[in-house]
């Protein structure tokens, strides 16, 4: 959910239709993820300067940045694009929504003058060698068939909804465990199991700031457990209902 994520805390983060309405007290499991949509997309439109640190497990680094927009109506749009450094400099992403939540992902890569569509398999590819995969980069079109919903802390004593879901079938992530916050309805921490239910990525939303009234996530950072390895997006000049028009989203 890399521009899911973005636009969770931003990406911050992504709703997964239920079909189920498992619930805890008066909260049910599909208020609460539709909430949560509803603070991970705040406002009609966002943009802001953008930021990735990726860190390999010998602790060394290299950092992009470009520039981040997104527009909510009439259809779900985000616009991810690079100025630096200068092999990714030009580089376009787009993500434009579609019926039941499933967005088109395409990537233009100017080295080879050309569009590359994301489908299929392909999502769960890392994201340019990214902790994210291309599906971070969109709505997840997968509805889940089990949930569980309980109110717990998370590991940093935050209250917080659990919510435990599965998959329908067969994907990159056999599990999904989200804490959201039980005020702004942010995603703070979702650990992602693969199918062996061996814990393989942890995203956190760190630095939250309220701007323009949303509960806005600043920093937002994927761990790849096994690898040691993690993707860090920081956000800044961030601008909320500033009236996006077409021309911020051209097609690629």
């Amino acid at each position: 959910m890399l521009l899911r994520v973005l636009s969770a805390g931003l990406l911050a983060a992504t709703l997964v239709l239920p079909t189920g309405r498992a619930a805890f007290g008066s909260m049910d499991v599909t208020e609460a993820l539709q909430r949560m949509r509803q603070a991970s997309f705040a406002g009609k439109d966002m943009h802001a300067q953008i930021a990735f640190d990726i860190v390999n497990a010998k602790g060394e680094s290299v950092r992009w940045v470009g520039r981040y927009f997104r527009r909510n109506a009439p259809e779900t749009r985000i616009r991810l694009s690079f100025d630096a450094p200068a092999d990714l400099h030009g580089t376009e992403v787009s993500v434009v929504g579609g019926a039941k939540d499933e967005s088109r992902v395409s990537v233009y890569l100017p080295s080879l003058r050309r569009v590359r569509e994301i489908s299929g398999d392909m999502r769960g590819e890392s994201f340019f060698g990214t902790d994210f995969n291309y599906e971070d980069l969109g709505l997840q079109p997968l509805a889940f068939q089990q949930h569980a919903l309980t109110e717990a802390k998370d590991p940093a004593g935050r209250d917080c909804y659990r919510i435990e879901s599965t998959p329908q079938h067969g994907w990159w992530y056999g599990r999904i465990v989200r804490f959201v916050d039980r005020t702004s309805f942010l995603p703070l921490r979702t650990e992602y199991y693969d199918r062996a239910g061996v814990l393989w990525k942890v995203r956190t939303l760190g630095k939250i700031q309220t701007i323009a009234s949303h509960p806005t996530a600043t920093e937002i950072t994927m761990e790849t457990v096994p690898t040691k390895t993690s993707t860090r997006i920081t956000l800044s000049e961030i601008a909320y209902d500033t009236e996006l028009d077409d021309s911020a989203f051209p097609d690629l």
